[in-house]
């Protein structure tokens, strides 16, 4: 044990100095993302007023917690301290490290292979984690979350621990106020607790599907409240679900990256549309409405238009499930476009874009197929494969809803803990995986079947790579 403690702590120093390194190249540069101009606003009034605020008004647009977290790092360290918001995030990068070690040893407490280092580590290196830790986005924080919630719900399978399961609705609500799509995940995660904890006393079922709930909905209750009063309609965690939702199925949405939607001027643009079909339909201006009833009436045309188009619904829904699990081209397209000190050069600027995207999707691809050839490997009876059927679910829960609004490569980043660590079982046991494999050609063939069409669509990404967005 203490020699595989040491091994940990040799990961993280060796994780901290790649870190480090990038830190020194990333000081002084300006923020480039639109959405980290944002959240460094938001951060800002609440830093300068103490409120929740846009151009002296209360709003809901984002989720609170994150630019809550860096008004709090410039109260203490200076307004727009990007430099103290990095290092913030490279200690939470690491702690999430630590946490994807213990997850592993928590489904795998008779681990003798490595599978619980080669976990960590394949999360600690992974390129595109450690440049997000620059970034003033809810990409390493939200990560962070959601490890705690898979930490304490398999804790929970594992010693049906009501502890566990109050932490783990605790930790949704926090990742909920992160990012919103966990708001809507207590339901669902509650059923899958009612399911496998058969065979438990009664009322210990009730209690962890009640506690998991109460804590989750306790823990989301108070900024849901001040929404709803704000916008003068339900919303839970922001204003953005609805407009989204529009972006990704009405008439004017590109098949092949939804979210271009947000482009896409006058009158063509999703406020149009929606402003002129309110005004034809209730004979008001949506441009006096709240962001929240604006965002509810994005989401009723969304859902008329999707039932009046199933098909090409059906097909957009298929494309952006691919393109949930896309290539990772954010990074080289920011060096694309000169961010982040690329050099001016072109020849320079094209070797720094072809290693910098080599290096991240070979990390990428590898830990992608070695993942879906460990699921298609596992044996899903006893505790361990409770805890998989879990991470599956997970997986299903975020690829789905995004597959029904727009997906995005950002968008699977935080389920790199669950890849890690169903890949690092994969080849920790590798022969044992291969030889299920050959026992079950029809597990092999779904899963070289899943690979090969990944494989085709990568490979036409690459071929219309676009290095403007």
């Amino acid at each position: 044990m203490r020699k595989e403690v040491a091994i940990l702590v040799v990961i993280l120093l060796v994780g901290l100095f790649f870190r480090l390194a990038l830190l020194c190249c990333m000081e002084g540069e300006k923020l480039e993302i639109v959405d980290e101009t944002h959240y460094n606003a938001l951060a800002l009034e609440l830093h300068d007023s103490g409120c929740y605020a846009s151009d002296a008004r209360l709003v809901s647009l984002r989720p609170p917690l994150y630019p809550w977290a860096v008004s709090e790092i410039y109260r203490v360290f200076g307004a727009e301290n990007f430099l103290a918001v990095r290092v913030f995030q490279i200690i939470l990068s690491l702690l999430t490290t630590v946490g994807v070690y213990f997850l592993s040893r928590e489904v795998y407490p008779d681990d003798k292979h490595g599978i619980a280092l080669l976990a960590a580590a394949l999360f600690c290196f992974y390129p595109s984690l450690i440049v997000d830790c620059f970034f003033l986005l809810t990409e390493t924080v939200f990560t962070f979350f959601l490890v705690c919630v898979l930490l304490t719900a398999v804790r929970f399978f594992r010693t049906q621990s009501l502890y566990a399961i109050a932490f783990c609705g605790v930790f949704i609500g926090l990742g909920a106020l992160t990012r919103s799509i966990l708001w809507l995940s207590p339901a669902p995660f509650a059923i899958f607790v009612w399911l496998v904890s058969r065979g438990t006393p009664w009322w210990r079922r009730i209690a962890a599907v009640f506690l998991l709930l109460l804590f989750s909905s306790c823990t989301m209750a108070p900024w849901i409240i001040r929404n709803t009063r704000v916008q003068k309609t339900f919303t839970a965690i922001d204003c953005m679900s609805g407009r989204n939702l529009m972006m990704g199925n009405y008439e004017f949405t590109p098949m092949y990256r939804a979210w271009d939607a947000i482009v896409i001027s006058a009158p063509n643009d999703w406020m149009s549309v929606l402003a002129k079909d309110y005004r034809n339909e209730v004979g008001e201006s949506l441009y006096s409405k709240t962001q929240g009833e604006k965002d509810r009436a994005a989401s009723r045309y969304a859902l008329r238009y999707m039932a009046k188009n199933p098909v090409q619904t059906l097909e957009r829904m298929g494309v952006k499930a691919l393109c949930f699990w896309q290539l990772e081209r954010s990074i080289p397209g920011g060096f694309a476009r000169g961010w982040w000190g690329a050099p001016e050069g072109k020849t320079e600027r094209t070797i720094l874009l072809v290693f910098v995207f080599g290096l991240i999707n070979f990390f990428y691809v590898a830990i992608f197929a070695s993942a879906l050839g460990g699921v298609f490997s596992s044996d899903f009876r006893g505790k361990e494969g409770v805890c998989l059927a879990f991470f599956l679910c997970v997986v299903v829960f975020f690829w789905g809803i995004h597959s029904l609004v727009f997906a995005h490569e950002r968008y699977h980043l935080p389920l790199i803990p669950i890849l890690a660590l169903i890949a690092s079982k994969f080849w920790c046991s590798f022969p044992q995986s291969w030889q299920y494999l050959k026992k079950h050609p029809a597990k092999l063939g779904v899963c070289g079947g899943m690979l090969l069409v990944y494989a085709v669509f990568w490979c036409c990404e690459i071929g219309i790579y676009n290095t403007s967005r």
